[in-house]
Order: structure tokens, then sequence, then C-alpha cells
């Protein structure tokens, strides 16, 4: 049986679900959480935390509060913003789901593990040549590294995230549970509209992937901002050839999506300077990209272009010959 603590008149939820008082808003049962400033950033009506010890005890309380619960990983996130009709915070940090394994070929992150024990796991180093430990030592700073986890990053699924592109082209799968146990497609998880959707336990990265090697390229105004865009490469060449090829672009400014016509243009061809020129202006072509704030629809074209032929200029200075 899980536990649950009670948060009489409100409380701030810190990182894996810590509690601790709250200075109460003239709104009865209000917290407020404040930045190092002291200013006021977000306004939350939290009532109780619930620790479930099992997949099932913590899905039948998601389930049967679809509006009033949410489900607690890393935490960020939901200090930022909880809709107002959530009341309830579903700990998970008791379900044993933050190792990273090897399962057959596959390397399986539990959904609970932080960035920074992804980027330092030895199996994750193996990937692709290190791709996603290196796409993620520039997520974010240090100190959100160490509190945000891998599972929250694939569900929020923000449009500037960094990491969705990462496992697009690395074909990541999710380990999920909604009263059973299941893999789906990334793509596929975050296409699902049902509420409340399912539990992810693990994020799968497939034996392939070994055999291939990526390229990130991200275009922000410092290290820690957010991109303006971004793009992830992947290849597995044999014999001088594109055996696979994946190509994914985000912050356009939507969720990272990958470019299938561009991945048939790479697919069995060498990874030559014209090649990589088609397919770079392919991309800017069929991306599809909005103005927002940070930057026009056409200058995210224009950087599309620039960073899907850096991605691909690095796989081919890469020169592996995977198998033979």
């Amino acid at each position: 049986m899980g536990r649950a603590y009670d948060l009489p008149g409100g409380a701030t939820i810190g990182a894996r679900g810590t509690a601790r008082p709250a200075r109460l808003s003239p709104l009865e049962g209000t917290a407020i959480i404040g930045d190092a400033k002291g200013e006021t950033v977000a306004v939350h009506q939290i009532r109780s935390i619930v620790r479930p010890a099992t997949l099932e005890e913590a899905w039948e309380r998601r389930r049967s509060e679809p509006d009033a619960s949410r489900f607690l990983a890393g935490g960020i996130d939901l200090v930022l913003y909880v809709p107002p009709t959530v009341s309830t915070l579903i700990d998970l940090s008791a379900l044993g789901i933050a190792a990273v394994r090897q399962e057959g070929a596959d390397v399986v992150i539990g959904a609970m593990a932080t960035l920074t024990d992804v980027l330092e796991s030895p199996l994750v180093g193996e990937v692709a040549g290190g791709f996603l430990r290196d796409v993620l030592r520039r997520v974010a700073s240090p100190l959100q590294r160490n509190v945000a986890t891998l599972g929250g990053a694939a569900v929020r699924a923000h449009p500037w995230s960094d990491v969705i592109p990462a496992l697009l082209v690395l074909g990541a799968r999710l380990d999920v549970f909604d009263g059973k146990l299941s893999t789906v497609e990334l793509s596929e998880a975050r296409a699902r509209s049902e509420s409340p959707s399912p539990l992810v336990l693990a994020v799968r990265l497939p034996g392939a992937s070994r055999d291939g090697r990526g390229a990130f390229e991200k275009f922000a105004r410092t290290g820690f901002d957010v991109g303006v865009l971004n793009c992830a490469c992947f290849a597995i060449i044999e014999r001088g050839q594109c055996r696979t090829a994946r190509v994914a672009v985000g912050g356009t400014p939507s969720v990272a999506q990958r470019l299938p016509r561009v991945e048939e243009m790479l697919a069995g061809k060498p990874l030559s300077a014209s090649q990589i020129a088609l397919a770079a202006q392919a991309a800017a072509d069929v991306v599809d990209v909005r103005d927002d704030r940070r930057a026009t629809a056409e200058y995210r074209r224009i950087l599309t272009a620039v960073g899907v032929r850096r991605c691909l200029e690095d796989l081919a200075d890469l020169g592996m010959e995977v198998k033979e």
C-alpha cells in the first residue's frame, strides 16, 4: 500500500515530490511559489500527495481522478504550472522505474531516471556512439538535469524540447501502463488523445541504434536558452551508403517531427556533399514552420537547411563503416 500526505493550506512542491510549508495567499488554501527574487510564479491548490507502491495503485488513482490528479516525476513543469482543477499529485518515486538496464539488444531507461542519470550511464554511452548522452549535455542547466526525468521529457514533449528530436531519430519506444503493459512508438504515444494518458514506465532504445551514429544541432542565443530551432539526424552507413537515415526538426515552433521525404532521399545513397546539399534544401522545403516571438517562419526555414546540412556533414565526417 502506498502513502498519502495531506497538505493543509496548500504546499509548494519540490524535486522528487518533497513538500515544504507554503506561504498562503489571500485565497484560502492556495499555495504560492516564489522564485529566487521573491516574485510569485505559480499558484497551486495541491491538497495531497500520494505515493503508490504499485503500478496498479498509481494508475487506479490517476484513472479515478483524471481532472483532479497528475503524476509527479521530476516536478519541474508542475512547479511552473498546475491546472486549477488539480488537487492531488501522484508521486512515482516508489515504483522502482529509475534504472537503466540492458534488455536483450535494447537499452531500457526507466522513466524516473534523471537526465543526469541518463547521460552518465555507460549503457547509454554505447548507443549510436554516445549520441543521446551528448545531446543531453546540451539540455538546460546541470541543476535542471539533476531533477528533470527522461520520462517527463518524453511525455511533456515541449515544442522547444531538445530531447524529443534525439529520441525520434533513435527510433525510441515507450513502455507504458494503463491497466496493462504495452510498448508503443514515441510518435504514436504523442498522438494518443485519451485522458488520462498511460503511465510511462521507460524509454526503450532499440538495439539497432547501436549500429549507427547521430548528430544534433541547436540554434539558441545561449547554451541554456530555449532554442529557436533544433535538428537531429541518425544514419547507419554500410560500405559508404546510408542503409538507414532519420531526420527530425523541432522548435518550428511545433513539437519535433521526422521528415520522411528527406529520409527517403538519403536511403541507399552516399553522404556526399551534393547529396547533403539536396537533402538540406528538401528539409527546408517540407518542414512545417510558423512565426512566433522568437523567429519568423522564413528564418526557421533557413535554419532548417543549415542545421540538417551540419548534422549530415558531421555524420559524413565520422566516416564510420559499421558493418562490412
